[in-house]
């Protein structure tokens, strides 16, 4: 097909980088259309820019987009977890490219569902406030808004969000440490400026949460974790 040479030329010109696009129906032809990879870790994701996207959909129509395309450098064109779990917010066919093996694999989103333990760390994806929603979804069946992060995980770190925005979230603070109870939400200092990091209350003296850098798990919540906390914040009537 003349658009997958596009896009395989293209995963070769970006090689060692992830590179990414999409595929657009142009009065009944297949079109390839570059996209920007904004990660910071370019090599092992990608994230499509959002500009990118919103003005190949302003110049082509929403129902036009027909499919994500991105390369896999030095993998097999298999979709990994984040693969799978970016592809089941979406209701159109993916599409993997190897650009040294020019090996191409292509499926359609699923109802996807990781684990909430073992998870890698990818900003903007499955990072410590992605998995603090999924946990109130899965375990309450209450779903947490999502706000837009900068682009640059440090701008984040130094200049968090959690503190502006948590009440409109629908939590409120609890004052009181002793009186914190399971599915209570922990704001964290780690590293960096103001409370960047969050974490859910599990029980049995046990948070779940997802640092950079590790995969997510539980850990004790015990004198490093307790120095860190600034605040405990409840969702709103949960317990009322």
């Amino acid at each position: 097909m003349f658009w997958q040479n596009k896009a395989l030329q293209h995963a070769q010109d970006q090689f060692p980088k992830e590179s990414c696009g999409l595929l657009v129906n142009y009065n009944g032809k297949q079109i390839y259309k570059k996209c920007k990879n904004l990660s910071l870790t370019a090599t092992e994701q990608f994230i499509l820019d959002p500009v990118d996207w919103a003005e190949i959909e302003d110049e082509y129509g929403k129902e036009n987009i027909i499919g994500i395309v991105h390369s896999h450098p030095d993998t097999d064109p298999i979709p990994s977890a984040a693969d799978n779990l970016a592809a089941a917010r979406t209701n159109i066919r993916w599409w993997i490219v190897n650009p040294q093996t020019e090996v191409w694999y292509d499926f359609m989103p699923k109802d996807y569902k990781e684990s909430l333990i073992g998870r890698q760390w990818i900003w903007n994806l499955t990072d410590c406030w992605s998995l603090v929603r999924e946990y109130y979804q899965a375990e309450l069946d209450i779903v947490l808004k999502d706000y837009v992060r900068p682009e640059d995980v440090d701008d984040f770190i130094y200049n968090p969000l959690f503190e502006k925005y948590f009440e409109d979230c629908g939590f409120v603070e609890v004052k009181n440490i002793l009186d914190m109870k399971k599915h209570d939400a922990i704001l964290m200092n780690i590293c960096g400026e103001g409370l960047n990091h969050v974490g859910v209350y599990v029980g049995d003296n046990q948070i779940l949460h997802h640092m950079q850098g590790r995969l997510s798990c539980k850990q004790d919540y015990t004198g490093w974790f307790r120095k860190c906390t600034g605040r405990i914040v409840r969702y709103a009537n949960l317990y009322s």
